[in-house]
């Protein structure tokens, strides 16, 4: 009896359910035929938005790993020409879908939102509101495209990351992904290196494509296998996985971790950049206990070894270029010169990347001290005198004012999780703090921040910092502290 009841019942809700996704594939088909191309290309982008936003819900480290990966490895040049910007970057593919779903993984509280950040929120706001002054002054579309994919993305992007490295549980992979990330650029540019010296390229057609050649002609622009605009920005790259592949090592001591670091010093070394070697040695510098007695020892052996090197290697590109006394005096046209520039414009500077534009007009006498063409100088190969000129000192005390607060709010959350008892947690905390140093020591000797992939990959380091900190705070913090405690970091109790 109940058989036959539910016949009746069942029946029209079918028919409603077939006639339902029958109107509304219509409807579907009458939208994509009447706007064409354009309605396809809508319908495209909305299914990628939902399955990403399905991937990210389920698997929020493995998202944020690839989003990372897909930053370093996808070549700078891969993109759509939009017509409104200058390219769509297939680097920032999956980080721009996260900026998109982000939203609504919150509004639907599929994720919580961890508190105690708002000074940190308030100091991004603040530092790129100085930054944005510069524009007064002057710009263009390539200096705008600059800005939005550098600083105005990647504060945005810490936002993102330091949210959802606090909802993940997966802390301990997503670390370990930029160390073995890290070791993978390394050995690419270790093969890099062995194929452009390799004298078996220069005559084999079969793989032109990769010949040394090839690279001589394009000016090392196309590097095949490293698929950085310029060697600096991937030995930065690489510098700033540094601390996360040492604290690797020194958790497990094995023969692999051991490998994994002497790899990337490999790459590292092979990479030639000055900037990238002293960052790195800064920051492992930190690592010790008494770090001017290190200084102090290693200033002889350093200086034997130098010596040796140069002796055996002297005539080698490689030692040579290490050598050139005439990229030291070039530098110092470049930063005298910009102290010129500044000196007429203090305030807000000349604006964003205007500084190979107009310089020549502050060009007054030549010195035959340095041999480089005057007329070709594209950059100042200093991130603080780079920022000074173009931003003027407001822009350069939010600058660094910005890296100093970041830098010590790491600390005091790393110290909190010392307090707590979670010494692992307050390593990776640490790593993204040596990261920081690594990115401000090489600043000195190079624009890192207006490489697009860098100057992204440490934002992102930072939201990874603050974001696996504040997670494990929460869980070891059972009571709830007053409403009106702002720190930077704060220990409230968050909803697993």
């Amino acid at each position: 009896m109940n058989a036959r009841n539910a016949l009746p019942a069942t029946a029209p809700l079918h028919v409603a359910s077939v006639f339902g996704w029958a109107a509304a594939a219509i409807l579907l088909g009458s939208v994509l035929a009447l706007s064409g191309l354009p309605g396809l290309y809508a319908l495209i982008i909305l299914a990628t938005l939902i399955v990403f936003a399905a991937v990210a819900l389920r698997f929020p480290a493995l998202t944020i790993g690839a989003s990372i990966w897909c930053l370093a490895l996808v070549p700078f040049s891969w993109g759509i020409t939009t017509g409104v910007l200058p390219k769509l970057f297939g680097d920032e593919s999956l980080l721009l879908l996260y900026l998109v779903v982000f939203p609504a993984l919150y509004l639907s509280q599929s994720r919580t939102w961890q508190p105690g950040f708002r000074s940190i929120y308030w100091a991004l706001v603040l530092f790129l509101f100085a930054q944005s002054l510069a524009f007064l002054a002057g710009s263009d579309l390539v200096a705008f495209r600059n800005f939005l994919e550098t600083d105005a993305l990647g504060v945005l992007l810490l936002v993102v990351f330091l949210q959802e490295s606090a909802n993940s549980a997966e802390t301990e992979w997503i670390a370990d992904s930029v160390g073995w990330l890290t070791f993978l650029i390394a050995a690419l540019s270790l093969i890099e290196r062995i194929v452009q010296r390799n004298p078996v390229m220069e005559h084999n057609a079969a793989v032109a494509y990769i010949s040394p050649e090839l690279v001589r002609i394009t000016e090392g622009v196309y590097r095949p296998y490293v698929s950085f605009f310029h060697p600096s920005e991937t030995g930065t790259f690489m510098a700033l996985g540094v601390p996360f592949a040492l604290r690797r090592w020194m958790q497990r001591r094995s023969f692999i971790s051991f490998a994994i670091i002497a790899v990337i010093a490999g790459g590292v070394f092979v990479n030639a950049t000055r900037g990238v070697w002293l960052g790195i040695a800064v920051a492992t510098l930190l690592l010790a206990r008494n770090p001017l007695l290190i200084v102090l020892s290693a200033i002889p052996v350093a200086s034997i070894g130098a010596t040796i090197g140069y002796l055996a290697f002297r005539t080698t590109p490689f030692m040579q270029r290490l050598t050139d006394p005439n990229n030291f005096y070039s530098r110092l046209v470049y930063w005298m010169l910009a102290l010129k520039v500044f000196s007429y414009h203090p305030a807000i500077g000349i604006g964003h990347l205007q500084f190979k534009n107009v310089y020549l007009a502050y060009v007054h006498d030549i010195s035959n001290t340095a041999h480089f063409d005057i007329s070709k100088i594209f950059a100042i190969d200093n991130m603080y005198l780079t920022t000074l000129v173009e931003h003027g000192i407001i822009g350069f005390i939010a600058l660094v004012a910005t890296l100093i607060f970041l830098g010590l709010s790491l600390g005091r959350l790393r110290k909190r999780l010392l307090t707590s008892h979670l010494p692992a947690q307050a390593s990776l905390v640490r790593s993204a703090q040596l990261a920081l140093v690594t990115y401000s020591v090489t600043g000195c000797f190079a624009d890192i921040h207006q490489f697009t992939k860098v100057t992204k990959y440490i934002f992102i380091l930072m939201g990874l910092g603050f974001g696996i900190g504040a997670r494990y705070l929460h869980a070891a913090t059972p009571a709830v502290v007053p409403e009106d405690s702002n720190d930077s970091i704060s220990m409230k109790p968050c909803r697993e």
